[in-house]
């Protein structure tokens, strides 16, 4: 079995359609895996009748952005009933921030001499939740940079002239909105902050509610053995189950493809367990 949990489509800021991530991830040998796009679930249903036909299983998931002071804390939110209304209502309200953000990032882009509309902006995104990825497409388009990867570097990432932060929650308040609607929250990417330690906010993430960390990780690779050996620790001594994730997102440095990174046989298991758990309270 190959097993991914973070997986992003064009519902978010992934370069596929739900259904053609599907079909890709099967192509790659994933047999259970998680549409986890950015404050949005309306790729799942779609995703799920495609998986169906492929004897696929597709579970219902979502990325919520977080904050800590000094840290973006992300929180994958796996296993949840994507159509409770409460939900949607609510994403909706994160989704209409980040509209917000992008005319922020506009303005600013237009102000520094590389100026892009809007609404090309809108296009790229289409009916999916507006992002930085999105900025940067239009950015390339513009002739302004050659690369994804460039516009973060030079405008939009974190410190950038034309960054600007995006409505957040507390990780406490993220993952009580997972948890209301019975899923499991899995700490995303933990040793991406920046150059930050991870270890410094652990204990705010634990005392938030957190269910698991995401160990298995496109970049776990390229960290230090002791840093997996570390999170992995820390599981197994605060009762949390680890995560397996590609983050494939189809363009810049998250190309990894679905089911790239190996996690072991039974975790699954282990998660439908501590699902199980959690909705009984």
């Amino acid at each position: 079995m190959s097993l991914d949990l973070h997986l992003h489509s064009t519902v978010s800021d992934g370069r596929l359609p739900p259904s053609e991530l599907v079909r890709f991830a099967h192509a790659h040998g994933v047999t259970t895996m998680a549409l986890s796009d950015h404050d949005a679930t309306d790729g799942v249903d779609e995703a799920q009748r495609v998986g169906e036909s492929l004897g696929m299983r597709v579970i219902p998931a979502i990325e919520l952005s977080t904050d800590l002071p000094g840290a973006s804390i992300h929180v994958l939110g796996l296993f949840l009933d994507h159509h409770d209304a409460a939900l949607q209502v609510t994403l909706k309200g994160f989704r209409d921030a980040r509209l917000e953000r992008a005319e922020q990032m506009v303005d600013a882009l237009n102000r520094l001499g590389v100026p892009i509309s809007l609404e090309r902006v809108f296009e790229i995104a289409g009916e999916g939740s507006v992002g930085r990825p999105h900025v940067a497409q239009a950015l390339v388009e513009a002739g302004h940079i050659q690369t994804i990867d460039e516009a973060f570097d030079r405008f939009i990432g974190h410190g950038g002239p034309a960054y600007f932060e995006g409505f957040r929650l507390e990780p406490a308040d993220g993952i009580r909105l997972i948890h209301s609607v019975g899923g499991f929250a899995s700490w995303a990417h933990p040793n991406e902050l920046d150059g930050k330690d991870w270890r410094t906010y652990l204990p705010a993430v634990l005392e938030a509610g957190i269910d698991g960390l995401e160990v298995y990780y496109s970049k776990s690779g390229d960290y230090p053995p002791q840093v997996n050996e570390d999170m992995l620790a820390a599981c197994a001594a605060h009762d949390l189950v680890p995560t397996v994730g590609s983050d494939y997102h189809g363009f810049g440095t998250m190309m990894s493809p679905p089911g790239s990174v190996a996690s072991p046989p039974e975790l699954l298991e282990r998660l439908e367990e501590r699902v199980a758990r959690l909705r009984k309270g």
